[in-house]
């Protein structure tokens, strides 16, 4: 019998399996049909901003033990993700930007595989396909996507510059000074620390995958013979 917290880890998994397969049809559909990346964000962005803001419950999930993965792990990518998707809400060029789409799709091909991926994996049903596809495409996808999201940042710069936008500047009541554009700026530096930590963590869960399934075929054919 399914217990309470897997059925709603089931529920969750594949409602985000159903929705991110949505964005990524449409995406696709809206790219081969037009040739361009303008109106993508029109096309998909309240689905994706739906999705990557619930995405933010699986942080919630590492911190309180609900699932494995690592909590530090899961709210780098999480809080990336969430920050694009703000900027994209937000910033105008962004959103008609090759870089926007080139991320977006990366996101999609990934969260269907992984969201579908775990949510079998809860169910204790072995898809190796599905499971070969979730720690090999990263591979490529990672870094297309780390592009897509450093462009979009970069792409935001002058606007955030010239409107303030997000900015409080000095003097003020608060006594206190914030400016959007260098914090956007530092956090480029950031994707030179995240990449290469979630890239090595990735490339050593693709190893306990893959010699995990071929224990398991030495285990079969031993019993076999």
């Amino acid at each position: 019998m399914v217990s309470i917290k897997n059925l709603y880890l089931v529920l969750y998994n594949v409602i985000q399996t159903i929705g991110w397969s949505f964005i990524l049809f449409k995406l696709s559909t809206h790219l081969f049909e037009t040739q361009s990346p303008v109106g993508v964000w029109e096309k998909v962005g309240v689905l994706v901003s739906i999705f990557q803001y619930a995405a933010v419950l699986e942080i919630v999930h590492s911190v309180f033990g609900l699932v494995k993965t690592s909590a530090v792990t899961t709210f780098i990518q999480v809080f990336s993700r969430v920050a694009c998707v703000f900027l994209a809400e937000n910033v105008p060029t962004t959103q008609n930007h090759f870089f926007l789409s080139l991320m977006l799709m990366s996101w999609s091909i990934t969260e269907v595989i992984r969201y579908s991926f775990y949510a079998l994996s809860i169910l204790k049903i072995d898809s190796y396909i599905l499971g070969w596809l979730r720690y090999t495409t990263f591979i490529i996808l990672y870094p297309t996507g780390v592009t897509g999201e450093t462009g979009t940042i970069w792409t935001s710069l002058e606007f955030v510059k010239k409107t303030k936008f997000m900015t409080l500047a000095m003097p003020n009541s608060l006594n206190f000074a914030f400016d959007f554009h260098n914090i956007l700026i530092c956090s480029l530096g950031f994707y030179v620390v995240g990449l290469p930590y979630l890239y090595t963590y990735m490339l050593g869960q693709r190893k306990k995958f893959i010699a995990s399934h071929k224990k398991g075929s030495t285990t079969n054919i031993k019993k076999t013979n």
